[in-house]
């Protein structure tokens, strides 16, 4: 099981069944999450692949009200950030907030907030 298979099954009947990859479907919703897989780094040794992984996920989570978004980004933050255990298929020994960034597009009148986390666990 990939992690973001993992993390998206872990969250998704917290967030209302509305996280989605890459993109928000355009009749969604709000409030809603996007996440996105980063960048992943295997760790070796000198004579082979140790197994351990750091992985980058990005969350964005999109609302009509700056509120909306806050609250559903605290929602994914509360479960993920120090999360330690089994996930799913995947043993994840942590997981740590990098940075998080809110934003607002006049455009279309929605706020977001994005968390990219780290995932630090070991391939099965």
């Amino acid at each position: 099981m990939r992690l973001e298979e993992a993390v998206s099954s872990h969250l998704q009947s917290k967030l209302g069944n509305k996280l989605y990859p890459f993109l928000l479907p355009q009749s969604v919703v709000l409030p809603a999450v996007v996440y996105l897989p980063v960048s992943m780094e295997r760790l070796h040794s000198l004579v082979e692949d140790t197994g351990f992984v750091k992985q980058r996920i990005q969350f964005s989570s999109y609302g009509k009200s700056y509120k909306d978004a806050v609250d559903t980004a605290s929602i994914i933050r509360g479960d993920l950030q120090n999360f330690s255990g089994i996930m799913g298929e995947v043993n994840i020994g942590s997981v740590l907030v990098m940075e998080e960034i809110t934003d607002y597009e006049p455009d279309t009148d929605i706020y977001s907030v994005t968390i990219e986390f780290e995932f630090q666990f070991e391939e099965g």
